[in-house]
């Protein structure tokens, strides 16, 4: 099976203002428990890069790092590889993809193993239910899953990942500064066996719309609906998790549940959200839970029904801070 193709390759981008293109790994080393979140990409038209960036271990260490406004290189993006100065990708001999990463508090070089070829969004419900969301060389969405290997540091402690597991994604195509009303984006895996990305979207014009995928024992099954609830705390923005139930066009249920390691805020032109730029956003990076099975996911999510445009505060779970930092929350007592 040809697992990576010119899909996964940096694309041509188009005159959009507002095109780009960006690379994620969301990762687990059970092992450690060690999570994180990696991100690079570039407003390739606007001329900058991108790093989002977050880690944690289950004492509570937790590093975060976003460069938002660095300056877009030539030798940046290649036909198989895109940097943002502080993290990059690559995709060595078209065998595996790579994300390094590299600050003075953290480092990453992480290689992750893709168990099946990328899958594309599908619309759930409405006049295109079933067809694809990818707009060919102009915008698309391509995702997939695996194992990870490699190593990371964070703070002085260094960890050899051997056997770990990780859900990438690949974004391109026009991206403006959109004030959501709410947004929900379950996306991982519970290994080989089950992996997902189901997205809920409320617009800042009112419209509300699904998508996504699901890989069963490497057979892509047709999704009929979808449902994500969210179980956030006072802050209204960190979340301890949740579940999905989603409803196959055969008429099964399959239920993901997911509970929370760790909360990165995210936000596309700010570090926290504000006037400008998106909603800030919550990497809930969490192990989710189906037939006995444990993975890792982002069960990112955004809360603003009032579209507002204002930083975030006060924050329990969710990790806004940079650098190098120590959870002081403890979610054991509220679950």
């Amino acid at each position: 099976m040809q697992m990576y193709s010119e899909v996964d390759q940096p694309h041509q981008p188009s005159d959009h203002p507002d095109w780009q293109e960006s690379w994620v790994l969301i990762f687990r080393d059970k092992a450690t428990g060690l999570v994180g979140f990696l991100r690079t990409g570039a407003y390739v038209n606007q001329g900058t890069t991108q790093t989002h960036w977050g880690m944690a271990l289950p004492d509570g260490t937790r590093f975060r790092r976003h460069v938002l406004d660095r300056k877009l290189e030539p030798v940046d993006r290649t036909e198989t590889t895109a940097s943002s100065g502080t993290m990059t990708f690559s995709m060595p001999r078209m065998e595996y993809c790579r994300f390094e990463g590299i600050d003075p508090d953290a480092e990453a070089d992480l290689r992750i193993f893709d168990w099946f070829p990328s899958q594309e969004w599908w619309a759930v419900g409405g006049e295109h239910h079933g067809l694809s969301l990818a707009g060919g060389a102009d915008h698309g969405h391509p995702e997939s899953a695996g194992r990870v290997e490699g190593r990371v540091r964070i703070g002085d402690r260094t960890i050899e990942v051997k056997d770990g597991v990780g859900y990438r994604d690949h974004g391109y195509g026009p991206r403006a500064h959109t004030v959501f009303r709410s947004a929900r984006w379950h996306a991982g895996t519970v290994g080989p066996r089950l992996s997902y990305s189901l997205v809920s979207m409320h617009a800042g014009d009112g419209s509300f719309s699904k998508f996504g995928w699901l890989m069963r024992d490497g057979k892509r099954e047709a999704i009929r609906d979808l449902h994500t609830v969210n179980c956030t705390l006072a802050d209204g923005l960190s979340s301890l998790g949740g579940w999905t139930t989603v409803e196959l066009e055969s008429g099964e249920m399959i239920r993901i549940d997911a509970e929370a390691v760790d909360g990165i805020v995210t936000s596309t032109h700010l570090n926290n959200g504000g006037p400008g730029s998106s909603p800030a956003g919550i990497e809930v990076i969490s192990i989710p839970r189906w037939n006995g099975l444990d993975g890792v996911a982002d069960f990112n999510m955004i809360d603003n029904a009032h579209r507002g445009e204002q930083a975030v505060s006060h924050l329990f779970l969710a990790n806004h801070a940079d650098g190098l930092s120590k959870r002081e929350f403890d979610p054991s007592w509220v679950r």
